[in-house]
């Protein structure tokens, strides 16, 4: 069984397609893809040894030879030719990006994203390089997770706004995302309560304005 932050990351694999997985530890995910007939083929990739120990062991546990094939790469540098679509789960974004600029973004379908850290400035990248977020989501997993789907085509930048929360988030108003917004505001007022920044002051009212015109 894979958590719900990884389950919603497969909910946005189109079937038939070969997946790489960076960073991929114990191979949970690729082994699901194909698992449940998502993917016929899958790589977990990692770029040091131990992990990449585990997730051949745990490919040969569920007798996934040949069908999830570990990959000892620094990101994507040695990533096969049929792979379709990148996924990074589980870093940050520094790391995010430094795989993102180590790598030609144009010879893969998409890449499905998921920083633990600074989730706009990962929008913010990818609006300064013009490409598109075609899909996002929000899972809730003990924490608020914010997936972006997005490829090398080319879009006009996004406003500050949707830098900030997400344009497909905005545009969709989902559930989990007006929970994740609800949390958001409750969290910044406390924080605001201790130290009060008239940026705090200019987010909440930003929320509401989002949650409730």
């Amino acid at each position: 069984m894979i958590s719900a932050r990884l389950l919603q990351i497969a909910m946005l694999v189109e079937k038939n397609k070969v997946v790489f997985d960076v960073g991929s530890d114990h191979a949970l995910l690729p082994c699901f893809l194909v698992e449940n007939g998502i993917c016929s083929k899958a790589y977990a990739g990692d770029i040091a040894p131990g992990p990449l120990k585990q997730a051949k062991n745990n490919i040969e546990k569920r007798g996934l030879n040949g069908k999830v094939i570990p990959v000892l790469s620094d990101g994507l540098a040695k990533a096969p030719e049929d792979v379709d679509i990148v996924i990074m789960s589980g870093m940050g974004y520094h790391t995010i990006r430094h795989v993102l600029e180590s790598c030609d973004i144009g010879r893969y379908q998409y890449f499905l994203l998921q920083s633990n850290t600074d989730t706009d400035l990962l929008r913010a990248y990818l609006s300064e390089k013009n490409y598109t977020i075609e899909d996002e989501r929000v899972v809730y997993d003990g924490f608020y997770y914010e997936i972006i789907r997005f490829s090398a085509d080319m879009h006009e930048p996004y406003s500050e706004k949707q830098i900030r929360y997400g344009p497909v988030l905005l545009e969709r108003m989902d559930e989990v995302f007006i929970a994740y917004l609800e949390d958001k505001k409750r969290h910044l007022f406390v924080i605001n309560q201790q130290a009060k920044k008239a940026e705090y002051e200019q987010i909440m009212k930003e929320i509401d304005e989002i949650l409730y015109n």
